[in-house]
C-alpha cells in the first residue's frame, strides 16, 4: 500500500479509511476494525491509528462509543464538526512561519469553573499553561490550558518550554470525547495584551474540553484575532 512519505503516517491511515467510507467499502453504520487490527494492517503504532480515527470522528465520519466500538456515522448525524488539529500545522498551511512562546507554566489550584468542568472537587491542583502561537510577526492564537495531571501524570514532567501542550497532547495522549464552545468576543485588557491588539478587537474564542474514557483531560480557552482565523467544515461523504 503506497503512501506519500512526506506526510505524517496518521494522515495516510486517515486517507485510506476515508477512501473506504466514500467508496462504500465501509457503509453507513458499518463496524470499523479495531485499532490493533488496523495498526497491524498499516504497519504502524496503535496511537497512529487512534489519531486517524479520532480525527475522522471529530469530522463526523465515524461514531466512537465505549464498549460498542467504532462505526461509520449515519447520514443523519453528519454536520459541521470542528476537528482538533495542531496549531503549528494550521500556521504552516497558511504558508507562514510558526513560532511558539511559553508565557507561564505553574501547578495551581483550579478555579471553580475549571474544577466543575473536570468533575472534581474545588481546590484540586492542576497544571496551568498559558502560551502564544505566532504566525509570522503576529500572534495567531493564545492558549490558556488546564491539564488534569491526575488523569495524565506524564504531563507534570513536561516543561512545555519549546513546544506547547496542544502538540504534546495530540502526539501522546488519546482522547475519546471533545466538546467545543465557539463565540465571537471583544478582547478584554488581558486578551488584548497577550494578542498585542487594542482592547475591544474582535476575537474568535474556542473553549475546548477533552476527555478519555469518561475522565476529563484538559480544559482550554483559545483566542484568535478574528481576521486571522476561519472555521471550515471538512468534506462530507454523502
Amino acid at each position: 500500500m503506497s503512501r506519500n512519505t512526506s506526510q505524517p503516517l496518521y494522515k495516510h491511515v486517515k486517507k485510506q479509511m476515508l477512501d473506504r467510507i466514500r467508496s462504500g467499502k465501509l457503509g453507513f453504520g458499518a463496524l470499523v476494525p479495531c485499532e490493533a487490527d488496523l495498526a497491524e494492517e498499516f504497519g504502524c503504532a496503535r496511537l497512529t491509528v487512534h489519531r486517524a480515527l479520532r480525527e475522522l470522528a471529530d469530522e463526523g465520519f465515524l461514531e466512537r462509543r465505549r464498549r460498542a466500538g467504532t462505526r461509520v456515522a449515519q447520514r443523519a448525524s453528519r454536520g459541521f464538526q470542528l476537528s482538533v488539529s495542531r496549531v503549528d500545522e494550521e500556521v504552516f498551511a497558511r504558508g507562514e512561519v510558526y513560532r511558539y512562546e511559553l508565557i507561564t507554566r505553574v501547578a495551581a489550584t483550579a478555579p471553580n469553573p475549571v474544577a466543575s468542568a473536570f468533575g472534581i472537587a474545588p481546590g484540586a491542583e492542576m497544571l496551568h499553561v498559558v502560551c502564544r502561537h505566532w504566525s509570522n510577526d503576529r500572534v495567531f492564537q493564545t492558549e490558556d490550558r488546564w491539564i488534569n495531571t491526575d488523569a495524565i501524570p506524564a504531563a507534570a514532567d513536561q516543561p512545555f518550554r519549546h513546544a506547547g501542550p496542544n502538540r504534546w497532547l495530540l502526539d501522546n495522549v488519546p482522547f475519546s470525547e471533545v466538546r467545543h464552545e465557539i463565540a465571537a468576543v471583544a478582547a478584554g485588557p488581558e486578551e488584548a495584551r497577550l494578542l498585542k491588539l487594542d482592547a475591544g478587537h474582535p476575537l474568535l474564542q474556542i473553549r475546548r474540553e477533552t476527555g478519555w474514557q469518561g475522565r476529563s483531560v484538559t480544559v482550554a480557552v483559545l483566542n484568535h484575532p478574528g481576521e486571522l482565523f476561519t472555521l471550515t467544515s471538512q468534506p462530507q461523504a454523502v
